[in-house]
């Protein structure tokens, strides 16, 4: 299904009875709404919750942005370096924003919001910018980019600055997702033929790299959030994981010491994302949130 606000169309899918309180799931960079668990999502909706997931903006079944220009990533941290300005083709500002455009297309008022990675990013936007629109705030995987805190690991760096693969060539781009979920999960939770099955049936539903380099172009240049977020009086409850290559533990230390009313949660074994072994344990930490 898809809401449509000024010719910009926004792909969603939901679960359970819309007269439950909603809770809206989004994901991370170059994620598609298909990379949220079926367990998690239906798991929450037999909890009695009305769950909204969606394709962000660039990516999976969502309007792309391809007729915006999109500056070289290497030239553009150069350029930021030496002070330089950057025109970016928009901002994780602007993704929030999209939330706003689905909540109004499906007459919500308010919603439980739930982020992951960069998700995790915007969902923290959409509280500073649209706080009456929450009824509560849960961050996973994720940052406030606060100056000081650790940068990813360095085998994370040398992956997200790997060429990409050929855009025809399905395969490579599957590897591609093998040797990153080796690098963000614990050895345990890495099942190399589910994420081969998960991504190919991805890039079935839509295959569209040119979004990602825009996405990342948003997430590496969003300003830092800490002081906005003390402003922040939404209860927030905040899940990491201890062994996070991408993001740190020191991440979710930071965002649960800036969000007055919020909760850390440590996963033990967890990497940069939700392992299906976890799927029971979020979903009755996410549900004792909303309650």
């Amino acid at each position: 299904m898809w809401i449509l606000k000024n010719d910009v169309s926004i792909c969603y899918e939901t679960f359970g009875n819309p007269e439950n309180p909603c809770v809206i799931m989004v994901t991370g960079i170059a994620s598609q709404l298909v990379h949220w668990s079926n367990e998690l999502t239906q798991g929450l909706a037999e909890k009695g919750f009305y769950v909204v997931t969606f394709d962000n903006r660039d990516v999976g079944l969502s309007s792309y942005y391809d007729h915006l220009e999109t500056p070289d990533l290497g030239e553009a941290i150069a350029s930021q370096q030496f002070g330089g300005a950057i025109q970016l083709p928009y901002t994780l500002a602007d993704m929030s924003d999209d939330i706003l455009a689905l909540m109004d297309g499906l007459h919500i008022d308010k919603a439980h919001i739930v982020g992951v990675s960069m998700g995790g990013e915007i969902a923290q936007i959409f509280a500073i910018n649209h706080g009456e629109r929450l009824l509560s705030l849960s961050l996973i995987s994720t940052s406030s980019r606060d100056a000081g805190l650790p940068p990813p690991s360095a085998e994370v760096m040398d992956f997200f600055f790997r060429p990409a693969p050929a855009k025809d060539d399905l395969e490579a781009a599957i590897n591609q997702h093998v040797a990153q979920y080796k690098i963000y999960y614990h050895p345990d939770d890495v099942d190399e033929q589910e994420i081969r099955n998960l991504h190919e049936k991805a890039y079935q539903r839509a295959y569209h790299p040119e979004g990602n380099q825009r996405q990342l172009l948003a997430m590496i240049f969003v300003e830092p959030r800490g002081e906005e977020l003390k402003q922040v009086q939404i209860p927030a409850l905040i899940i990491h994981g201890d062994i996070d290559p991408v993001v740190s533990i020191e991440h979710g230390e930071r965002l649960a010491a800036c969000i007055p009313n919020s909760r850390l949660e440590i996963m033990e074994k967890m990497g940069h994302g939700i392992p299906a072994r976890l799927n029971d344990k979020f979903i009755d930490l996410l549900h004792e949130h909303f309650s």
